[in-house]
Formats: structure tokens, sequence, C-alpha cells
């Protein structure tokens, strides 16, 4: 009768442990990340700068103003640096507009170590 409370002490012990290392995430999977922290706010202002210049490219010399509004989501995966998956809210030339960015950051990048890697307006 011992043996079997310890048995189950054991096992119960083990689907504990094995419960905790499953909510971990797992090296190259997508976590949700804080709108506030940093990187995340980092990476979305880049977000911005970059997707400007390729607008402004597009309209024959027109400016076009884009500012950040809000970020509204984000998540972010360790991939030879980071990833950051980001939805945006934005204003462009005063109309405000939905966005999935990513962008793709490494340190050792130099001298600037992001890459916007997707721009797709909601409902594209």
């Amino acid at each position: 009768m011992k043996s079997i409370v310890v048995l189950s002490g054991v096992l119960c012990a083990m689907f504990g442990i094995a419960t905790g290392l499953s909510a971990q995430t797992m090296p190259g999977g997508i976590a949700k990340a804080s709108v506030t922290k940093q990187e995340v706010r980092d990476a979305a202002a880049y977000a911005i700068k970059a997707q400007t210049k390729v607008m402004q490219g597009q309209k024959d010399g027109q400016a076009t103003k884009m500012e950040l509004v809000k970020i509204l989501a984000a998540e972010e995966q360790v991939v030879a640096g980071m990833n950051y998956r980001l939805k945006l809210q934005v204003k462009v030339n005063g109309k405000e507009k939905q966005v999935d960015a990513e962008v793709w950051w490494q340190a050792w990048r130099k001298p600037d170590p992001y890459q916007l890697t997707s721009w797709k307006w909601s409902g594209e």
C-alpha cells in the first residue's frame, strides 16, 4: 500500500513538471509579447519609417505622412535574431488604418539591425 502512495506521488510530480515545461515557448516558436516592451516599440517605429520610404518612392515624390497611433498586438520569435509580428494602428495622411507588419532584428547587422519583411494592410 505504501508503495502505491509513493508511486502515485512520483507520477503526480512528473506530470506537474511536464505540464510546466509545455507552457514554456519552444525555440523558434511564436510567443505573445507585451506591446509596451521597448524592443517591440522600436520594431514598430522602424516598420513605420521603412514603409514610409517605400510609399514615398511609389508616389513620384509626393510626401507621405505616416505615424504610429497604437500597437494593437505583438508576437516575437527567436530566429537567428528576433522576428516581431505586429498589428499596428497607423495614420496615413490623416486617415487611420490597420496593418500587419513583420520586422526582423539581428544585433550583428550593422549599421541597421532591422529589416521590414512584411507589410499588409488589413483587408488586403
